[in-house]
């Protein structure tokens, strides 16, 4: 989805960036597939702190060659501050606070939310 997340649709992100492992968990077809463990396929971890500290250049570097390149850098900002709004941990006030001073007004609006919803303990 590209530009702002309906408010009531927020706290279902919970705590994702990126939809594409739940797709993967529920697709029908992948039920038969055969688990690997070929490091190859194996997900690159990243904090939501990484995330948010991460500048366009970065984004650019880590994810090009990635779907998560098809959210695009702000879409991705975005989704973080959603996901650190629903997870209300404090570790998260800092990178949310700079985030709202983000160049994308999105990006803000996401951050602001957040920031919201981590001082009053919840995401509605």
């Amino acid at each position: 989805m590209r530009g702002p997340i309906p408010e009531e649709l927020r706290e279902g992100v919970g705590p994702h960036v990126y939809g594409c492992d739940i797709c993967q968990d529920v697709c029908p077809w992948n039920s038969r597939a055969p688990v690997t463990h070929d490091p190859a396929f194996a997900a690159a971890p990243f904090s939501l702190v990484d995330v948010a500290g991460m500048d366009e250049a970065g984004f650019r570097e880590q994810f090009r060659e990635s779907p998560i390149s098809r959210a695009k850098y702000a879409g991705l900002l975005r989704n973080a501050a959603v996901a650190m709004g629903n997870l209300d941990a404090e570790q998260y006030r800092r990178p949310l606070t700079e985030l709202a001073e983000h160049a994308d007004p999105v990006v803000q609006e996401h951050a602001a939310w957040a920031l919201h919803s981590t001082e009053h303990g919840d995401t509605t």
